[in-house]
C-alpha cells in the first residue's frame, strides 16, 4: 500500500490510503477513492456497480447482486462477498433489539492482567467493525493512558452528578470510545459508602438501556470496591484473567464467591464468560500446573492463555494496543484469538435471538 497522501479521484480529498478498495488500477495508470461512496459514485458514473465487500467494479446481471440495507442500495460482485455483509446486518438487527454485550474484567489480585486484556480486547473488536466503548473503573486511569486519551470527565461524573454518557466518553479509535478513570474515583467511592439504596445499582441506572454500543467493557480494579460491586451489577459476563502463578488460583475462589453474593443477594445473574491465563511461559512448569488446575475447576471456561512477551509490556509506553504496536507478536496472536472468541460468542448470542 502506499504510504504517502493521495488525492481522491471524486473529491479530491487528501488521504492516507489504507484498504485495497481506496485504489483502481486502470493499466499503467491508478485512482484513488477516500472513501466506499466516493468509489462507489465513480463506478455508476461509468455505468458500473462497486462491490461494497472487496470494491471490485463489476456489472450486475443477477437479483442477488443488489440488497436494500436500510435506505442505502449496496451491491455484491459474488455470493462469497454478500454472506458475511448479510450476517453482520442481521445481527446489528438484533443488537438493536437486545442491546450491547456487557463484560467486566475483573480479579481481585492485582498483576494479573487486566486492562491489557481490556484494552486489547476493546481494540480487536472496534477493529473488526464494532462499536466498542471501555469504562475504566479504576482510579489509576490506565486505560486511557494505554491508549493515549485523556478527558476531563469520568465515571464520577456520570454516577455522581448525572451528566450524560455521550457527555463523558472519549473517542479513543475508529469505533472504540473510552470513558476514563481517574482520581475522582476515591470521591465517587466515598459518596456511594453513604447512600443507602441502590449504591451498587447507579451505574446500570445511569447507562440505562443504551444502544450506542455492540460491546461495552469495564476493566475493573483490583478490590471488592462499591464502583466493582457497580460494574458487576451492570455486566452480564465477565472474564476473569489469571496469571499462571500459585497465589492468583488462590484469588479465583474469592471471585466464586463474589459472584455468589451478586447472584444470590443482589439479585443480578452475571456469568463466568471465560477464565483467561495471562503470563503463561511454557519452560516453567508452574504454568502448566496451573492451566490444568483451572480446567479442573473450569472445564471449557478456560480459553487459550496469553503468553509472556515484552510487547505487551512496552505497548502502553506508547500508547498503542498490541494490534498497532507489534500486529505480529506472540502477545498480538494470541489476543487476537480472544477477539474471535469474543466476537463468536456475540454471533451465537445474535442467532439464538434471531
Amino acid at each position: 500500500m502506499a504510504s504517502a497522501l493521495k488525492s481522491c479521484s471524486v473529491c479530491d480529498e487528501q488521504f492516507l490510503v489504507k484498504f485495497r478498495y481506496q485504489i483502481d488500477h486502470e493499466g499503467s495508470d491508478a485512482r484513488f477513492y477516500c472513501s466506499k461512496d466516493c468509489r462507489r459514485q465513480a463506478t455508476e458514473q461509468q455505468g458500473k456497480a462497486c462491490c461494497d465487500g472487496c470494491g471490485t467494479r463489476f456489472t450486475p446481471r443477477y437479483a442477488y447482486q443488489q440488497l436494500q440495507r436500510g435506505e442505502e442500495v449496496v451491491h455484491f460482485c459474488s455470493m462469497d462477498c454478500r454472506r458475511p455483509a448479510v450476517s453482520q446486518y442481521r445481527n446489528r438487527q438484533v443488537h438493536n433489539q437486545q442491546g450491547p454485550m456487557r463484560i467486566a474484567v475483573l480479579n481481585q489480585k492485582g498483576g494479573t492482567g487486566k486492562t491489557t486484556t481490556t484494552v486489547a480486547l476493546g481494540a480487536g473488536l472496534a477493529a473488526r467493525g464494532h462499536r466498542v466503548l471501555i469504562i475504566d473503573v479504576d482510579s489509576q486511569g490506565h486505560v486511557g493512558v494505554s491508549l493515549g486519551v485523556d478527558g476531563d470527565r469520568s465515571m464520577y461524573h456520570l454516577l455522581i452528578e448525572d451528566e450524560q454518557l455521550s457527555d463523558c466518553v472519549v473517542a479513543a479509535r475508529p469505533n472504540l470510545d473510552v470513558l476514563p478513570g481517574d482520581d475522582s474515583l476515591a470521591s465517587a467511592e466515598i459518596y456511594l459508602a453513604r447512600l443507602s439504596d441502590n449504591r451498587d445499582r447507579r451505574l446500570k441506572h445511569a447507562i440505562g438501556d443504551n444502544r450506542d454500543y455492540d460491546f461495552i467493557l469495564l476493566d475493573c480494579g483490583p478490590s471488592l470496591s462499591l464502583l466493582n460491586m457497580n460494574a458487576l451489577t451492570f455486566a452480564d459476563h465477565l472474564i476473569v484473567p489469571v496469571s499462571c502463578d500459585f497465589l492468583s488460583l488462590i484469588g479465583v475462589k474469592q471471585i466464586l464467591k463474589t459472584l455468589r453474593n451478586i447472584n444470590e443477594v443482589l439479585l443480578h445473574p452475571i456469568s463466568i464468560l471465560g477464565i483467561l491465563p495471562t503470563f503463561y511461559d511454557q519452560r516453567n512448569n508452574i504454568s502448566d500446573e496451573a492451566i490444568k488446575t483451572l480446567k479442573g475447576h473450569f472445564h471449557e471456561k478456560v480459553l487459550s492463555p496469553i503468553r509472556v512477551n515484552t510487547k505487551l509490556k512496552e505497548a502502553p509506553r506508547h500508547q498503542q494496543a498490541i494490534f498497532e504496536y507489534a500486529p505480529s507478536s506472540r502477545g498480538a496472536r494470541d489476543y487476537a484469538k480472544l477477539v474471535e472468541w469474543v466476537e463468536e460468542q456475540y454471533n451465537h448470542r445474535a442467532q439464538a435471538t434471531a
